[in-house]
């Protein structure tokens, strides 16, 4: 195995450089294959090889071990096929799809991808590797190692995400939707795409808490969330700022009848009667609307334009939804001075 490795390493760069190693006072050679024998019997390294197509070419034994029973059923694949990239992932880190660095011919650096085949949970591996040239400077492949670093990344991710996820809902939490919010409007300004953002507030919620107490309340938040996101589907992201409070982020809608049968639909599922701990339980929900970048541009401005709309909404007794105005931003500086003057 390690002398097809080695040949699998060295491949046609070797050949070119026969006459210059015969020339030299010590050929190294020798030792480096006993040193990746051992390496390999030993079950230490994990190396792997492609083609000047990007294909697969060698997986040594122990990284075919740790892969499973699909290991091999990788040998001829693209390895941007072989093994997918992890930017999605909570907590994963900044860096170049594995594709673009094969096909710019860049080195590999701590590499993170992952492998999901054989085994029922999937595999992370670092990777490190760089291109091999001929003499003439003639693409040959890549060369490189891998170690597997499935347990800390598990883990990691797993802290990223409970940093990231609503523990109750499942869905995301302010910290989550702050940065969306904040990364989508920022990527929106550059390309003048709009963005709409709805802010929830259940009604009633508080009686059912104090009454049925806060296991019920719990569940019925959990359902809450369920059916609201069963409303939104893909078309946005919900999450939930605690307590009673949701936001919704749609990005590329700005359309005010779309948005208004969106926000009635949910006010109108919200408001449907529960099943909680064995009794009924009926609550409803209020929703403000704000567009950018008409309503604002930034995160701030965004968020403090739907809760004002939002606010106006519970001004009407709940169960419907309002969309952001100037008037409701000149209604709450107007409330703000009179307080500022009333303090004084």
């Amino acid at each position: 195995m390690a002398l097809g490795f080695l040949k699998s390493v060295r491949g046609k760069a070797s050949q070119a450089r026969a006459d210059d190693s015969a020339t030299a006072p010590c050929d190294a050679r020798p030792e480096r294959t006993a040193v990746l024998s051992d390496i390999e019997e030993l079950g230490i390294g994990m190396f792997w090889a492609t083609d000047a197509d990007d294909r697969l070419t060698f997986l040594s034994q122990r990284a075919l071990e740790d892969l499973g029973q699909d290991g091999e059923s990788l040998i001829g694949k693209p390895m941007a096929q072989a093994f997918r990239d992890i930017d999605n992932e909570p907590g994963a880190p900044t860096q170049r799809s594995l594709s673009f660095k094969l096909k710019a011919r860049s080195k590999l650096e701590e590499q993170i991808v992952a492998f999901e085949g054989g085994r029922s949970t999937t595999r992370w591996w670092r990777l490190n590797g760089r291109p091999l040239l001929d003499p003439t400077g003639k693409f040959l492949g890549y060369r490189g190692s891998a170690v597997d670093i499935s347990g800390q990344y598990f883990h990691e991710a797993q802290v990223a995400r409970q940093s990231q996820v609503d523990e109750l809902t499942g869905l995301a939490n302010r910290r989550k939707l702050n940065e969306r919010l904040t990364a989508t409007l920022a990527a929106f300004r550059a390309t003048k795409r709009s963005c709409a953002l709805m802010m929830l507030d259940l009604d009633r919620f508080k009686q059912v808490n104090d009454t049925m107490g806060h296991p019920a309340g719990d569940e019925l938040l959990k359902q809450v969330a369920q059916r609201v996101t069963a409303i939104v589907k893909d078309r946005g992201e919900v999450g939930r700022l605690g307590g009673d409070e949701f936001q919704i982020l749609l990005p590329d809608m700005d359309d005010r009848g779309i948005l208004s049968d969106l926000a009635n639909r949910i006010v109108q599922s919200v408001s449907q009667p529960y099943q909680v701990s064995g009794r009924r339980a009926i609550i409803g929900t209020s929703v403000g609307i704000a567009i950018a970048p008409y309503d604002g541009i930034d995160t701030d401005e965004l968020t403090s334009a739907a809760d004002m709309a939002l606010y106006a909404a519970k001004g009407t007794n709940g169960g419907t939804f309002c969309f952001f105005t100037t008037e409701l931003r000149d209604e709450a500086s107007r409330t703000a001075v009179l307080g500022d003057r009333l303090r004084d």
